[in-house]
This record gives C-alpha cells, structure tokens and sequence, in this order.
C-alpha cells in the first residue's frame, strides 16, 4: 500500500460507488459526483463527469431499478441470431420458418 498509495483512494471510491447503486440513493449519487469530480486521478474525474453528464439516466436507473429493458434485448437478440442463421440466402420463407418453428 505505500507502494501504490492509489489503491487505497480505488478501493473507497469503489466501496462509495457500491454504495450508491446498492441503496439507490440520489443524495449518495450527488454526494459521489460531488467528492470525485475534482479528483487526482484522472480516470475517476471523468467516470465521474460522465455519471454527472448522464445525471437523468442513472437517476432514473435507481429510482426505476425494477424496470428492465431484458425482455426486449432478448427478443432483438433471437431476431439478429435467426438473421445471422439465415445469411440472407433463403429469403422471407426460411426466416419465417424460423420466426414460427421453435428454438
């Protein structure tokens, strides 16, 4: 740890950012956006300016964290895994074979 005196400012920023997506606080939010924004290292700087610049969104994702947009995702990947399948050369009747048959 004297070697690498950084380690010690890694594992709390890591332990403040576990805390604020483990409680869904907006206040911890605020207050993580607030200690690191002028940090000393530069790659917590700017993860921070980037939660700051995305402020709304991550908001949002902890006051709606029940809230997934899974179901979706998975039907774009099974559309994109049929397509891939397919390589477009058997046209509209095998990918609607595939749309229709099962797994």
């Amino acid at each position: 740890m004297e070697m690498y005196p950084i380690i010690l400012i890694l594992i709390q920023f890591l332990k403040d950012v576990y805390n604020v997506f483990d409680s869904r606080d907006i206040g911890a939010l605020d207050m993580l956006i607030h200690t690191y924004s002028e940090s000393d290292v530069d790659a917590l700087a700017q993860y921070v300016k980037g939660l700051s610049d995305d402020y709304e969104a991550v908001k949002n994702s902890l006051i709606y964290g029940e809230i997934s947009n899974g179901p979706m995702e998975g039907v774009n990947s099974r559309i994109k895994a049929i397509h891939r399948r397919s390589s477009g050369r058997a046209g509209i009747f095998l990918l609607n074979a595939y749309m229709v048959l099962p797994g």
